[in-house]
């Protein structure tokens, strides 16, 4: 009994079964390709004919026509015999005219070869060749028509016969060209084909048909051939394409069309060969393939077989010596005894000894891997954990490493630069390039470390702190770089609030004593002006002089008060406040300003605003002072947005209120010292508008910021983070 599971059996059949299917695959193939390109030969044959009789009827009807030219050129419309000996002669002897006759210019013909009485009854007005020579003077083939004269289908040909001095036409000579003849020319291919073969005119009429013996009357040819997925008509496809094939259905038949287009005539010459006329040809080509493959098959499973036998022949010898060794192999091979002193014991020694080589292999290798495993877990745990953005950029220049802290300062997903160029994520983050260029060149091979400004994915500005090592591998060459970034946001603002509290804690220390020595002589000043008006004989001269001395010292009694009120520490009562209430009551205070200028107030409220702890009277004195120079930077009619919202940040409430206005805006030199001491862009200001305004909002546990674009617009953005209540207020 055969055994299936073994090797005997597998190897053999396998062998078989590859062979079968390789050999009938490659058939099937061999076939399909073969067949379609037998299809493709025979419908390339069939626009060869179509072709070749499509130039034999051009030929045919050029000789015609040049007969008929010749006649007209030479004809003298006024020597009527001679036209006659004209048209007698080219009839007698050019055998492609059936007919040969002479019409005045009226639509009547004069003269005919071979004659007929019918025309002295009858003018020819109505003929479309006739109405084509008259209006174009040129010659012209006509399509299929029933002559009257011979009572029987052809073709004319007319040729006008021109004035040589006036160059009017003053006749017509034309011809008449059988379908006989153009049958004839026909039938010499279509004895050999076995297709059908059509000659058509303009409208589709038959000038030659396979199924019509008798062309006495000729019918109109209907089709409707499919071309590229799309059926059209045959009128259709004599007026888009020269040539080309196609199909259709007849019956449950698939009919193969091929035409060409006659190149001197408006008609057309069509083949058509039905689809089973192919099948046919192909069965006999098929009958005769499979029988070559069956002849081949047998050869090849017979020299299958053969080849199996030479590969099981060894591997059943091998099985049965390792059978016999099976019973002694756990004591090792040096306890076993080696019957076969070929290859074979060879073979088995080194099997052993490769098994045990393996097996300490393998050991160590699962070993490593696992040690391999626990170290990258590690290493990617402290990427992920890592306070600072962490970058690496691989020996081709590509990003390997996008750390958790790299996202959160740029605000672009890992796998948004993960395994993309230097390049990308530079003109995405605007991170210059040129701090990267001597470490991709290999010529710098210390820590760098510089700052620069990015952008983050919401296209904030981000001031970063970064620093390049490179990577080496064992023989000293770079194999990638890191980069390490760290967002200085924060530290950046609070070193300008170092150096703004520095200034202001300066100024205020050294004004105090300034002030009231300035404060004094302004009382007494004013004490005098008062004792001055009686000693002045020119009223007119006392008052001038007087009213700008009391000018002078108002403006310097101004600067004091509010300079005072700069440096004088307040003790702020903070209460639990709704912010819409302070920023209204503000406008109303500002009221008759707006209405002045016809400012345009839009108000944009949240539907529901915490509420703060605050100090109302200094925060509507910081309103008042933005609001008045955001009214006092619009023109008339201008328009000032106040916004106010709220945000979540670390795990915080906080409410931001925007003032923005269409003004002039700020230049970015400028923005940078409004919020200092005596500052102004102001004939008439003292620089301490804006001031009082951040210290208000520094009291109050607020932050105050300005964006600014220059001939457009200022907005300042005041944020309120300190204590914020846990209820709402709806407006």
């Amino acid at each position: 009994m055969i055994n299936t599971k073994s090797l005997r059996f597998k190897i053999p059949t396998l062998i078989i079964t590859l062979v079968i299917i390789t050999i009938a695959g490659a058939s099937y193939m061999s076939y399909e390709i073969f067949t379609q390109d037998i299809k493709q030969q025979i419908i390339q044959k069939n626009s060869v004919i179509t072709e070749m009789i499509s130039d034999q009827i051009s030929q045919y009807l050029i000789a015609a026509q040049d007969t008929v030219e010749y006649v007209a050129k030479y004809a003298s419309y006024n020597d009527m015999p001679s036209i006659i000996r004209s048209i007698d002669r080219i009839y007698g002897s050019y055998k492609w005219m059936d007919l040969m006759f002479y019409m005045t210019m009226d639509g009547r013909i004069t003269y005919s070869n071979p004659y007929n009485d019918i025309i002295h009854q009858r003018n020819y007005l109505e003929r479309e060749y006739y109405q084509h020579i008259v209006k174009h003077k040129e010659t012209y083939i006509s399509k299929v028509f029933i002559s009257s004269i011979l009572n029987q289908p052809h073709i004319i040909i007319v040729s006008p016969i021109i004035d040589s001095k006036t160059g009017e036409m003053k006749g017509i000579i034309g011809g008449g060209v059988p379908l006989n003849s153009l049958k004839q020319i026909v039938e010499k291919t279509q004895q050999s084909f076995d297709g059908r073969i059509y000659v058509i005119d303009m409208d589709g009429t038959t000038l030659v048909s396979p199924n019509e013996s008798d062309i006495a009357n000729p019918v109109v040819l209907n089709r409707r051939v499919k071309i590229a997925g799309h059926e059209q008509e045959l009128s259709d496809i004599m007026e888009r394409y020269t040539k080309g094939v196609g199909e259709y259905k007849s019956d449950l038949d698939t009919v193969y069309v091929s035409f060409s287009k006659i190149s001197n005539y408006k008609g057309l010459v069509i083949v058509e060969q039905n689809e089973q006329y192919i099948l046919g040809q192909l069965g006999e080509i098929k009958s005769r393939f499979f029988s070559g493959i069956i002849f081949v098959l047998i050869s090849v499973l017979v020299l299958s077989m053969y080849f199996a036998h030479t590969i099981t022949s060894p591997i059943e010898n091998l099985v049965n010596f390792v059978r016999r060794l099976s019973s002694d192999i756990d004591s090792g091979t040096s306890a076993v005894e080696i019957t076969a002193s070929d290859e074979l014991g060879e073979l088995e020694r080194a099997f052993h000894h490769m098994g045990r080589e393996l097996s300490l292999k393998m050991e160590a290798l699962k070993n490593l891997h696992k040690r391999e495993y626990d170290i990258k877990k590690y290493l990617n745990s402290i990427l992920k954990s890592a306070a600072s953005g962490i970058i690496v950029i691989d020996y081709y220049n590509k990003i390997s490493i996008f750390n958790t802290a790299a996202e959160e300062i740029t605000g672009y997903r890992s796998q948004y630069f993960i395994n993309k160029p230097l390049e990308f994520l530079s003109s995405h983050i605007g991170l210059p390039l040129e701090i990267f260029k001597n470490y991709i060149n290999g010529e710098e091979n210390t820590v760098t470390e510089r700052e620069c400004l990015i952008k983050n994915s919401d296209g904030l500005t981000i001031p970063l702190s970064i620093s390049l090592s490179p990577v080496y591998d064992d023989e000293g060459q770079v194999i990638s770089t890191v980069c390490l970034i760290k967002d200085l946001t924060k530290i950046k603002v609070l070193e300008e609030h170092l150096r703004r509290e520095d200034r202001l804690k300066t100024i205020g220390e050294m004004s105090s004593s300034i002030i009231h020595e300035i404060g004094n002589p302004l009382a007494g000043m004013s004490n005098l002006l008062e004792v001055l008006k009686g000693h002045i004989e020119d009223e007119n001269l006392r008052d001038e002089l007087l009213a700008a001395l009391s000018e002078e010292v108002n403006m310097l009694n101004n600067l004091v008060i509010n300079f005072l009120d700069f440096t004088r520490t307040h003790k702020s009562v903070h209460i639990t406040t709704n912010i819409l209430g302070v920023i209204n009551s503000a406008l109303n205070i500002l009221n008759s300003e707006i209405m002045n200028k016809n400012v345009n107030i839009i108000k944009k409220y949240s539907s529901s605003v915490p509420l703060v702890k605050i100090d109302p009277a200094t925060v509507r004195q910081a309103f008042v002072n933005l609001l008045k120079n955001s009214i006092q930077a619009v023109d008339e009619n201008g328009k000032i947005t106040i916004e106010v919202k709220t945000m979540e940040e670390d795990y915080k409430r906080i409410l931001c209120i925007s003032i923005l206005d269409n003004g002039e805006g700020i230049s970015e030199e400028k923005i940078e010292q409004i919020f200092n001491p005596f500052y102004t862009t102001k004939q008439d200001g003292t620089g301490l508008g804006l001031s009082i305004v951040h210290k208000i909002i520094r009291d109050n546990n607020g932050t105050i910021s300005v964006k600014s674009e220059a001939g457009s617009s200022t907005e300042f953005i005041i944020c309120f983070e300190g204590e914020i209540i846990d209820e709402a207020t709806n407006y």
